[in-house]
């Protein structure tokens, strides 16, 4: 069974991968983009020599040390539990999550949304009417484009 587990010695975050997941985070680096089928030594022998390349998810620092998990930490319940905020990307609790189980903020960052005080970035408006401006995906074939659309009826941008 291929059971590697990534961690900070900066932060001491840490997290278990299995082949799966270990085969996407070398795709993400560009490590394994010609091979579709990649053997268990491959994927193994390829983690640990780039786990220093690696940032880091909670503090953001580059070189992740990565090693051979015990069969104890991976048979562990809780193992996959911690889910990051969308946000500030720290650990949602545990008790907002069984409460919440969709939840995608932790309480802080829902706290400042619900004042208004959480900085998502400024909405654009239209230059014509004033209305709220959004991005949507163009119709057509080939290559995915997006537009900006007012939601102002009558009113056409682009």
């Amino acid at each position: 069974m291929f059971s590697r587990e990534l961690f900070c010695p900066e932060c001491g975050f840490r997290t278990l991968l299995g082949f799966a997941d270990a085969v996407a985070k070398l795709r993400i680096i560009g490590r394994l983009r010609r091979d579709k089928e990649p053997d268990v030594a491959t994927v193994a022998t390829l983690l640990e020599a780039d786990a220093p390349l690696m940032t880091c998810p909670t503090c953001k620092r580059r070189g992740l040390v990565c090693r051979e998990a015990s069969e104890e930490e991976w048979q562990h319940d809780d193992w996959q539990a911690a889910v990051l905020c969308e946000v500030c990307r720290q650990a949602i609790d545990p008790e907002r999550l069984e409460f919440l189980p969709e939840t995608k903020r932790c309480s802080s960052c829902q706290g400042k949304a619900e004042a208004g005080t959480l900085d998502e970035g400024e909405p654009e408006f239209c230059p014509r009417c004033g209305g709220l401006v959004e991005l949507r995906v163009s119709r057509g074939t080939g290559i995915t484009r997006y537009r900006r659309f007012c939601t102002a009826s009558g009113c056409r941008i682009g």
